[in-house]
């Protein structure tokens, strides 16, 4: 037998313990594999393609070539701790350190030369899929066709090749630094008896509970101050919970003596007593990963999904018309409109006001003081029924700041009261300033400024005091199926040009950006986040498989003193479910609390595709566990 073919044979002895890892890394290539195929595609690269998909795109392969390089690396480190005795196996018998590390390459290198010609196997015969999938998300006039560029190839080979070999080479430093009498004693190292702290505990339940509150509590505007916050805040909450707060209601169930002494409870939990706490830094791990996966899954799916009523909430209607003065250039465009809606056959409803320019006297130094506009409430309420929004009605000398998106956190016109005064004028009125309204009735434009709802008798005054100068107008559109106007919004773009008195949009125009950007993100974000929870489930399948020949042991040991097998497998079944479900349900309770803050900065409702998303994974879940307690109860089943 030459050298190759007993590390092969290896390879094929212990496959069951590479199934994991191999399969995700193949995974790995071939989603990378797929992106690289687009990415030399003959379209992207002529231009017919926007730049703009193809650097997303480009960024996608950095992400999943970093996550590989993790994965790798902590995946081969197992590989290594789990053969750690048949290395010590091989020194005692005279292998030498040179030859036990051209083993380990060779081992390496023939798993990864096999993930590589499978991932790239399956990208190819996959990519076609891909590519039609891309062009209907990105609503492509013309569909891309199957094409793979040799360069698609060469550089996902040589680039996981290099990977997974640069990686092995480094972890062989684990291997160089052990005795022999170590590496045979590596399964065999006896466990302390696990230790909690009650501070440690309630550290953990803080940490998780203020990171909570600042996921709850944020929105568009606070979210970019509390995001890493969070982040370290239920990193730490979730390790200190597994290694601390878990063996103290482990401690605690075992006072409950009617249901530990109760069947197999007993030798169940203590088991698990001493897994979660071996096991901790893995299921901290695990459940981040998991969470990742929940929350950037749930947020891209609720943005592609939720693109159409985001826009409408953004853009209340379907056109806009604002002049800054010039009432008839303004009039003027606003018959273009009517008379091609018309002309269209659309049926449309439409309002038109005037808005008063004013400014704080007091604040003069104040831009946003500077730059108030005055719409009367008879007014809002009319640009309210247009875009569905509930008419408010205000108190005399109030007003109130109107957002102009509904994106809270941000109130540059704020307080109990505020003073207003127009230009050329010497009135200046107080008001009261009420609860501000938070959703828009009017298109955000550049050429109005912070808009104050006032009462119709004040808005008046103003009004007869407005010179041209301080006179604004503002016409909008509402008709129903806007998506499906594209010609309509052509010919009204050829017609009605913006300039520095006219402002003029759509809420189609807006929409596409939108969608674009939404349905690259999610498409992008789809896969990466397949390959974030099957990692994270490859990770629990190789501490599963680690542990195996110490559980084994214990299982003999078991059934020396009576346990039947039924029993041991009852024991096996719940150890595994505990291990792998305890994770997912923790991931789900932070994924939660991220849909929430999401929630806080988008208009529609998240919950019925964030509960999709998480039931979804649960399936996946679900068959994954059965197939991988279907393998261990295999295992302990063949030693009894």
């Amino acid at each position: 037998m030459t050298f190759r073919q007993f590390a092969f044979n290896n390879v094929k002895r212990s496959f069951g313990r590479y199934a994991a890892y191999f399969f995700s890394s193949a995974f790995a290539v071939t989603v990378f594999f797929m992106y690289a195929a687009f990415i030399f595609h003959p379209d992207v690269v002529n231009g017919t393609i926007r730049p703009s998909v193809r650097r997303g795109m480009v960024s996608a392969e950095v992400i999943i070539f970093l996550f590989a390089i993790f994965f790798t690396f902590y995946s081969t480190s197992s590989f290594l701790k789990m053969r750690k005795k048949d290395f010590g196996l091989l020194t005692l018998l005279g292998i030498t350190r040179s030859q036990l590390n051209k083993l380990i390459i060779v081992e390496n290198t023939i798993i990864a030369i096999l993930s590589i010609i499978t991932g790239i196997s399956f990208g190819a015969l996959f990519t076609k899929i891909f590519l039609m999938m891309f062009s209907v998300i990105l609503d492509l006039e013309s569909p891309l066709s199957y094409y793979i560029d040799w360069k698609a190839i060469v550089l996902t080979a040589f680039l996981f090749f290099v990977l997974f070999e640069t990686i092995t080479v480094m972890t062989l430093v684990t291997i160089r630094s052990n005795k022999i009498i170590d590496l045979l004693k590596a399964a065999k190292q006896p466990k302390k008896p696990p230790f909690y702290s009650i501070w440690l505990s309630l550290l953990a339940l803080a940490c998780l509970a203020a990171g909570y509150y600042l996921a709850y509590s944020s929105d568009i505007i606070k979210m970019m101050k509390r995001v890493l916050p969070i982040l370290g805040l239920v990193i730490i909450g979730t390790y200190f919970l597994y290694t601390q707060a878990s063996i103290g209601l482990l401690r605690f169930y075992t006072k409950q003596k009617r249901s530990y002494y109760r069947g197999t409870n007993l030798v169940t939990a203590a088991e698990l007593t001493y897994k979660l706490k071996d096991n901790a830094r893995i299921l901290s791990i695990v459940t981040i990963l998991t969470a990742v996966t929940f929350t950037s899954t749930g947020v891209l799916a609720n943005l592609y999904f939720g693109k159409k009523a985001e826009t409408e909430a953004r853009f209340p209607h379907a056109i806009a018309l604002v002049a800054k003065n010039g009432l008839g250039q303004f009039e003027e465009k606003v018959q273009i409109i009517n008379n091609l809606l018309q002309e269209e056959n659309i049926h449309f409803t439409n309002h038109q006001a005037q808005l008063i320019r004013v400014y704080n006297p007091y604040k003069l130094n104040d831009h946003v003081m500077q730059n108030i506009s005055l719409i009367s409430v008879s007014d809002y309420n009319k640009f309210a029924d247009l875009a569905h929004q509930p008419h408010i009605s205000l108190p005399t000398n109030t007003a109130a700041y109107m957002y102009p998106t509904p994106d809270k956190g941000y109130e540059p016109i704020k307080g109990k009261n505020i003073a207003l005064s127009i230009k050329n004028s010497n009135k200046i009125v107080q008001l009261k300033l009420n609860k501000p309204v938070y959703q828009p009735v009017l298109n955000p434009t550049t050429h109005v400024g912070y808009i104050l709802i006032v009462h119709d008798h004040l808005f008046n005054e103003f009004k007869n005091l407005a010179t041209k100068d301080t006179t604004q107008y503002y016409f909008g559109v509402s008709y129903k199926d806007w998506e499906d106007k594209k010609a309509v919004v052509q010919k009204l773009d050829d017609k009605i040009q913006k300039d520095k008195i006219i402002d003029y949009n759509t809420r189609l125009e807006s929409f596409e950006i939108m969608r674009e950007f939404f349905s690259l993100t999610f498409f992008i974000g789809f896969f990466i986040s397949i390959l974030f929870f099957l990692a994270a489930d490859s990770i629990l399948y190789l501490k599963l498989y680690n542990d195996l020949e110490q559980d084994l042991k214990q299982y003999l040991s078991l059934a020396k003193i009576g346990l039947t097998l039924k029993e041991m497998k009852q024991i096996a079944a719940k150890q595994v479910a505990i291990l792998f479900f305890v994770p997912f349900a923790i991931a789900t309770v932070h994924a939660g609390f991220a849909f929430k803050m999401l929630q806080n900065m988008v208009s529609g409702s998240v919950v019925k595709i964030s509960v999709l998303v998480i039931v979804i994974f649960l399936v996946v879940q679900l068959i994954y566990y059965f197939f991988i307690r279907s393998l261990y109860i295999k295992k302990i089943a063949k030693v009894m």
